[in-house]
């Protein structure tokens, strides 16, 4: 299954404009991410320029970015700008975000040669580029906690200044899942900018920084960051994200 959340893109990915917004679409099926992509593919050139439309795709690989350029399809880390994009086609994106990228190490020079033989050098060079990527701490666990099948409701952002200053507000300080090396935090300031950390980390590691727009999802506020996917607010001292619970320090 492929769970994928929609950029500046109609449900269907065929037009783009900056007033969609970010739309989670649940998870989807192979054929269902395949059509999905294969529209995006075709998107208007000056569509595509003027709302930079992406996808965020969470699969067994880990959670990635999709964008497109004149029919082209390009796969990215959104956490490690470093990280160059790799041109796939459709079925090349679904195949590797699909895949749990473990590759042993060969022992032997005939296990090298049995490899190349068996994958297309392309094939290879995206694995071991998602071997690394998988890695990332943040991809692991947005892999086991994406959200089901049941679409939310779309993200309504607040636009009263009134409402905007009272509840963005609230939602200011720091949220931990726990306080030993290993959990995570999320860091929220009043500039419209939210950091993702893990505790024990060597300073400069494991931390992401993005910034949001305060919103609604069903009942109740959320943070819509840029790159990041939405930050439940369920209190004012609790936030959910991909189904972790973070507890105001």
């Amino acid at each position: 299954m492929f769970h994928v959340t929609t950029v500046n893109l109609s449900p269907d990915t065929s037009t783009a404009d900056l007033a969609h917004g970010s739309v989670e679409l649940g998870d989807l099926n192979a054929d269902e991410f395949l059509a999905l992509l294969e529209h995006f593919r075709r998107l208007d050139p000056v569509q595509n320029h003027e709302a930079d439309p992406q996808l965020f795709v969470s699969a067994r690989a880990g959670k990635f970015r999709v964008r497109t350029n004149q029919g082209r399809l390009f796969l990215d880390l959104p956490r490690d700008p470093s990280r160059p994009s790799i041109e796939l086609t459709a079925a090349e994106i679904a195949q590797h975000l699909d895949y749990i990228a473990v590759v042993p190490a060969p022992t032997d020079a005939l296990a090298v040669d049995a490899a190349k033989e068996s994958t297309p050098s392309r094939a290879i060079a995206a694995a071991i580029l998602l071997a690394g990527l998988s890695l990332n701490g943040y991809t692991l666990y947005s892999v086991f906690y994406t959200a089901s099948v049941n679409e939310k409701p779309a993200i309504a952002l607040v636009t009263d200044p009134a409402e905007l200053s009272a509840h963005l507000a609230d939602v200011v300080g720091t949220f931990a899942t726990g306080d030993r090396p290993g959990d995570r935090t999320i860091a929220v300031t009043a500039d419209g900018k939210i950091r993702f950390t893990e505790l024990g980390a060597h300073a400069g590691l494991d931390a992401n920084r993005d910034t949001f727009r305060l919103g609604r999802l069903g009942k109740n506020y959320c943070l819509n960051t840029v790159d990041s996917g939405v930050v439940e607010v369920t209190n004012l001292d609790t936030l959910i994200y991909y189904r972790d619970v973070y507890k105001r320090r």
